[in-house]
């Protein structure tokens, strides 16, 4: 059966490079490969870099936290601050251990798009009419609240996303790697990293806000947080990124609906944003295109059906925790 993949997007790359004696196409609405990703970008195993065959470099990683008040009221505040709900998040493990992590190239996702043999389908734009012709299977990668609207789903529960903006910079002398969480609710900052000589400073906030990171005093402040000088920080760049962080969702709703796309339409949701899943990595993407690929290729709809059903059950499907 022929693959369609929605999305050049890192997620959409790896299932059509994956995928390759099946992916006739990889369709993109941008008019180029969309690197959306701005935030830190580090990985915690060589699963796609040995999908791939594209080396990454094995780093010593540490993360720690900048103190505002006390562990509970820092975990709480930096939550509220990301997402506009107090729970617990990736700041708890932050206690100033250092762990191996492997960073990616530069160049990633022309690498990706490159090990990608179909053609990509450049400036176009899906419906549900394509989505829905029958032809062959669809691995989607849209948001789930876009294709939900798509195919015509009314849903019962929100699912909703903070947007936010991102500050890229080099440090000049800067050789290192580690993350500092930013739990003051005075600070624009959420989390600070470096990459190297790379610094990015993530500040999830809606895109109409009307804040300026790039002014001198808060690239001091973030200097400061790091033990470095201003005039160290060179290169300023602001980013934009839609799905900075999203919220989760109805765990039931969610699980309907991607079976109910299945079945109905042969319709694969992939990805984070595509399965809402807040904290999936790319690491975990490789398990699951090999777990579609398999539903696509050796089961009738009863089996596919009782085999989502089957994995749900036992956890072994990682688009359903």
């Amino acid at each position: 059966m022929t693959v369609i993949v929605i999305g050049a997007g890192m997620a959409g790359l790896l299932a059509g490079s994956m995928l390759r004696s099946e992916c006739e196409s990889v369709v993109e609405a941008q008019p180029n490969l969309p690197n959306n990703h701005s935030a830190v970008l580090r990985f915690r195993s060589t699963a796609v870099a040995d999908t791939l065959n594209i080396p990454f470099k094995e780093v010593q990683v540490m993360k720690a936290v900048k103190p505002w008040r006390n562990p509970v009221a820092d975990a709480m505040s930096y939550s509220y601050k990301n997402t506009g709900t107090s729970t617990l998040r990736s700041i708890t493990s932050a206690n100033g251990e250092v762990s191996t992590r492997y960073i990616s190239p530069p160049d990633l996702i022309e690498r990706m798009a490159d090990c990608v043999t179909a053609p990509i389908d450049f400036g176009m734009k899906v419906d549900a009419d394509f989505m829905t012709n029958g032809k062959g299977a669809c691995i989607s990668t849209l948001p789930m609240p876009s294709l939900m609207k798509m195919l015509g789903w009314e849903t019962k529960a929100g699912f909703h996303s903070v947007n936010g903006t991102n500050l890229k910079a080099r440090v000049l002398g800067m050789d290192a790697y580690f993350s500092l969480y930013v739990p003051d609710p005075d600070s624009r900052a959420s989390r600070i990293s470096m990459t190297g000589d790379q610094l990015t400073v993530e500040c999830p906030q809606p895109f109409d806000l009307d804040v300026d990171l790039n002014q001198p005093s808060f690239i001091n402040e973030v200097a400061e947080s790091i033990g470095v000088r201003t005039h160290r920080v060179k290169e300023v760049e602001v980013h934009h990124q839609k799905y900075a962080k999203i919220l989760p969702a109805d765990d039931s709703e969610r699980k309907r609906f991607m079976l109910w796309a299945t079945e109905k339409f042969n319709i694969y949701s992939l990805g984070r944003f595509a399965t809402w899943r807040p904290g999936l990595l790319l690491d975990d993407v490789v398990k699951d295109v090999r777990i579609i690929h398999n539903m696509i290729n050796g089961a009738t709809a009863y089996e596919a059906k009782k085999g989502i059903l089957n994995a749900y059950k036992s956890k072994r499907l990682s688009i359903c925790p």
